[in-house]
């Protein structure tokens, strides 16, 4: 990367590290009871220093941190298929990462436990999605959106068969990993994820390069340098590690690696080494924001209540994808 790239690379991912602070702070000052930040940090016994630490600041850091999985994992998806429709959610791979965190607390296996579940059913999904796709060497895109349908419909079907047989109190946790839901978690729980999703974040930061080279082609590829099946085999672990946290630590939320990639290209241009990490950022902004709405929209109202914050992805996503479909089918 020459160094009028490198500076506009610092310059731009500094600006949206600043940007993400900026909601976060202004999320966890919203809620049905107001608080005073500045106040809740000096003071550890007040009420609001209790509301702040306690629910408000690692529901919202855990937004950022799925949001930026679900994003960055996109974004290279749709890469490395050379198709804007891609997105973990409707490519079935979040479902398989759910079946394996539905196993996994049918087992009463810790957080860990279920990442790493969730990993190895995330990834082995993503083999066998492709491997079914794959029609002479290449992945036309109506055949992969219909095998990821039907493997997320086959995975549902697990999930439920899973579920009638659990305990109450399971069964319950397994519906709130279905809808797509953040809840309040322990400052460990949050640092593991953490750590997780941003090691494979920072895969495929470094990645970015050859992903741009992979957009080329194959042969193009090889021409190039670039193993592309051994490329490949690395983004394929990096978004698997992602996207298993993500939903071991919020379940199925669908379309965020479908529309921000876009906005991020829309905003910075084709080239990954841009796209991937804004990508990141800008869903971590997203997913921060549409939780704060989650949280309060309804709170003021006769409802009292809170909407999942699936809900809201898929209402602004589940539009996104229809005209992305419509536009890919008259460009055919």
């Amino acid at each position: 990367m020459s160094c009028l790239k490198l500076k506009k690379w610092f310059s731009i991912n500094v600006l949206l590290l600043f940007l993400l602070v900026s909601f976060i702070l202004i999320s966890v000052s919203v809620g049905s009871e107001r608080i005073d930040i500045f106040d809740a940090i000096r003071n550890s016994n007040l009420r609001d220093s209790a509301i702040l630490f306690s629910s408000r600041l690692p529901r919202t850091l855990l937004a950022a941190i799925v949001g930026i999985a679900l994003a960055s994992c996109g974004s290279a998806f749709q890469a490395l298929l050379r198709n804007p429709l891609a997105d973990p959610f409707i490519l079935g791979v979040s479902g398989g990462a759910a079946l394996g965190s539905v196993l996994a607390v049918g087992f009463h296996l810790s957080f860990t436990g279920i990442s790493i579940a969730s990993f190895f059913t995330a990834l082995i999904s993503i083999f066998l999605i492709f491997s079914i796709a794959k029609t002479k060497g290449r992945l036309p895109s109506h055949t992969l959106l219909l095998t990821g349908v039907i493997f997320n419909a086959f995975c549902f079907a697990l999930i439920l068969f899973v579920n009638s047989i659990l305990t109450m109190e399971q069964a319950y946790q397994i519906v709130f990993l279905l809808i797509g839901n953040l809840e309040p978690t322990d400052y460990t729980t949050i640092l593991l994820a953490a750590f997780f999703v941003l090691s494979g974040f920072i895969i495929l930061v470094a990645l970015a390069q050859k992903i741009n080279i992979l957009s080329l082609g194959d042969e193009t590829a090889g021409h190039l340098g670039v193993d592309s099946n051994r490329l490949r085999i690395y983004i394929f672990f990096a978004s698997s590690l992602m996207v298993g946290v993500a939903v071991a630590t919020s379940g199925l939320i669908g379309f965020i690696g479908l529309f921000v990639p876009h906005i991020a290209r829309f905003i910075f241009g084709s080239d990954h080494r841009f796209v991937i990490p804004a990508s990141g950022l800008i869903g971590a902004m997203f997913l921060v924001a549409s939780d704060t709405i989650g949280r309060t929209f309804l709170m003021n109202t006769n409802y009292q209540t809170e909407l999942p914050v699936g809900v809201i992805t898929a209402l602004v996503g589940a539009p996104f994808f229809v005209v992305l479909l419509k536009r890919q089918q008259k460009a055919l």
